[in-house]
């Protein structure tokens, strides 16, 4: 509320994009497209992904046990990290990464078939296989897709959090998630929804 009593009006994407519109420089109709651009490729394809998570999850036991034992490994019953103080700027050294002799071998040198080689000789696999250079979703440079901020950390730690504290099954009578697919605009759809079973793990 400011001091004259008024409330301080909010301002986001959108109002921008009205703002345009208001002024005559796109239509409606590019408005709409915008916003359901907006929903589909940075909100639908995270859900989808998680939804994927879920069902292979639910079909496999064994790896979702696994990752709950890492979890309560790892964490020791504590949901957050504290060995970084409060209100840290980290700050990637994106340089270092590209040029750590202890992962590239000759890192100054021009070689593309380092990224060429099969599966177990690459040196493409950045920080024991997590990042590998052979496999850019989001594309990388200026048009790379912003919603990589939401596409990597929410699906894993949304999952990280539903195996923690629920055991996922099919519904009694059922074998298991029906992973049968079909196409979409921006990603592989479930061609029929299923129902998991949420059970709470003991504490």
């Amino acid at each position: 509320m400011g001091e004259n009593g008024e409330k301080h009006k909010i301002s986001c994407a959108i109002d921008h994009i009205i703002d345009v519109q208001m002024r005559g420089k796109i239509r409606e109709e590019n408005v709409l497209y915008i916003v359901e651009n907006i929903n589909v490729a940075a909100i639908e394809t995270t859900l989808w992904s998680m939804e994927w998570a879920i069902a292979e999850l639910d079909n496999h036991p064994t790896v979702q046990q696994k990752i709950r034992d890492e979890i309560s490994t790892v964490l020791k019953g504590k949901s957050v990290i504290t060995q970084t103080p409060k209100e840290t700027k980290v700050v990637v050294n994106a340089w270092w990464l590209a040029n750590n002799p202890a992962w590239w071998n000759h890192p100054n040198e021009f070689r593309p078939e380092q990224f060429l080689e099969e599966d177990g000789g690459t040196e493409a696999a950045v920080a024991g296989g997590k990042v590998d250079f052979r496999y850019l979703p989001f594309g990388i440079g200026r048009r790379s897709c912003p919603e990589i901020i939401l596409a990597l950390p929410i699906p894993g730690l949304v999952i990280a959090k539903l195996v923690s504290n629920f055991n996922m099954q099919a519904p009694p009578g059922e074998g298991k998630v029906d992973t049968s697919e079909k196409g979409g605009q921006f990603s592989l759809h479930f061609a029929k929804h299923s129902t998991v079973v949420f059970k709470l793990v003991a504490a």
